[in-house]
């Protein structure tokens, strides 16, 4: 079967993410949160007598219920100890200073009490589970340039124009690796941009650049918004000697800069351009823009842009934001860590470029091993979602087997919590054999009739 018609089905599946996108705003606090607090509120009131002042269950009661759905794993914040390892011995006395604020259970408490703890634990060790609909944007971006591709931002077209915006605000100094975030991304974004056509046009757009992260300087740095290079072609002294100015400072104005990046842009039309905007950044606006609504009138546009958000070794916070102004820009989102992750981010639009290139010049063909790829992303993004729940199911099972052999936690309580513990490792794990098994079908079956399955499978929690 034609690789168009799969393209054609990613276009229906995204243009129904975008419908139940719109969903998103609603009051910060949903029903199942209120549920939850509500269910919090009257477990506090039926806790036994401890005969300790304060409430030994306060801790615990304060998490989220644990995550049950496909939808809830990949949109649960990623846990504060996610990343570090239970057995290690650097680790675990980070780990210890937060599992020794859990109550002592001895199984008379209860399966409220129960239910609580067994939250608690989620809360501290959830891995960052990816969005399965993360990967369907990613081949959306790989199927550029098909000729029955119905998102008219996908289709070939005259001019090629890319503007990468950078946050410079203050945290962006932190270190990673070694490395400040600021300096990997400078990397990262002069390996880029030397690789595009000589056709192409490319800019540079960074905020927060100046002042400092002090309320006094916060209007002198939420005004520091200046594209810095383009758009025109390469050149890589004048690119290089503007990245080199660029020194992490102030405050985060993300609404301000997707603003900035239309204008920037209006004078491409994207009936005549393929227009990408890249955007990196560590933190959530602190600027008092509204980054959603931005994103949203980028989209509305005249420069119907591909909008792909990058967020830098960002916080549970940060990621909420940084992926809701995607959703508004019908855009993409990943989270990275490292160069090496974020340099995989850029190649993304590497393809896009190389397809352009070769249609500029009149010898696109084609592609008959682009199935075989999607196979390979497939089974990748699969196998992190296996990687990640390893990592996290160790660290859960090490830190119930501390807790029972140091008798903090004893009789039904540990049966209770650690039988939660093996049915979510089985939980997730079936979602992850689901889901690759769903999306190979879709790479290699009847295309528009699995199209229908993913919609309602992966979708239906939105609404």
């Amino acid at each position: 079967m034609r690789t168009s018609r799969y393209v054609v089905c990613l276009a229906i599946l995204l243009g129904l993410m975008v419908l139940a996108a719109c969903t998103q705003d609603e009051p910060k606090q949903s029903s199942k949160e209120k549920a939850t607090a509500e269910k919090a509120d009257e477990s506090k009131d039926t806790m036994p007598d401890k005969g300790v002042k304060d409430d030994p269950y306060g801790y615990i009661m304060k998490a989220p219920e644990a995550p049950e759905t496909l939808q809830e794993v990949s949109h649960y914040p990623e846990g504060e100890l996610a990343h570090l390892k239970f057995r290690d011995e650097k680790d675990q006395p980070i780990i210890l200073k937060e599992i020794d604020k859990l109550p002592e259970l001895d199984g008379s408490e209860g399966e409220d009490v129960y239910e609580a703890f067994w939250n608690k634990l989620v809360e501290l060790y959830a891995m960052e589970y990816k969005d399965p609909i993360e990967l369907w944007e990613q081949l959306k971006v790989k199927s550029f340039g098909d000729p029955d591709i119905d998102d008219p931002r996908y289709q070939f077209k005259d001019g090629l124009n890319v503007e990468i915006i950078l946050d410079a605000s203050g945290s962006m100094k932190a270190d990673v690796n070694g490395k400040s975030k600021m300096d990997l991304a400078k990397e990262a974004i002069r390996s880029f941009a030397k690789t595009l056509p000589e056709d192409a046009n490319i800019a540079l757009r960074v905020y927060g650049h100046k002042g400092s992260g002090s309320d006094e300087d916060k209007e002198l740095s939420c005004k520091a918004n200046e594209k810095v290079y383009g758009f025109s072609g390469y050149d890589e002294s004048k690119m290089n000697s503007a990245i080199d100015k660029i020194e992490p400072k102030g405050w985060t104005s993300v609404a301000d800069s997707l603003d900035q990046a239309q204008k920037d842009l209006s004078a491409f039309p994207a009936d005549q351009n393929t227009n990408i905007i890249y955007l990196v950044s560590d933190g959530i606006e602190t600027c008092d823009g509204d980054p959603l609504a931005a994103a949203k009138s980028l989209k509305d546009s005249d420069v119907q842009p591909i909008v792909n958000v990058i967020g830098f070794d960002v916080d549970a916070a940060g990621q909420k934001q940084l992926k809701d102004v995607a959703t508004s820009a019908e855009g993409s989102y990943a989270n990275v860590y490292n160069q090496d992750e974020l340099t995989s981010e850029f190649d993304r639009v590497k393809e896009v470029a190389e397809k352009w290139e070769k249609w500029k010049r009149k010898a696109l063909g084609e592609n008959f091993s682009e199935k075989v790829s999607n196979g390979f992303d497939i089974l990748g993004f699969s196998a992190r979602w296996g990687l990640d729940n390893l990592k996290e199911n160790n660290n859960l099972t090490a830190t119930l087997l501390y807790l029972r052999d140091n008798d903090r936690l004893t009789g039904d309580a540990y049966e209770f919590i650690s039988n939660k513990n093996d049915e979510r490792r089985r939980n997730i794990l079936d979602m992850q054999s689901q889901f690759e098994e769903d999306m190979k079908k879709v790479n290699e079956e009847n295309y528009e009739k699995m199209n229908e399955m993913i919609n309602e499978k992966y979708n239906s929690n939105k609404e």
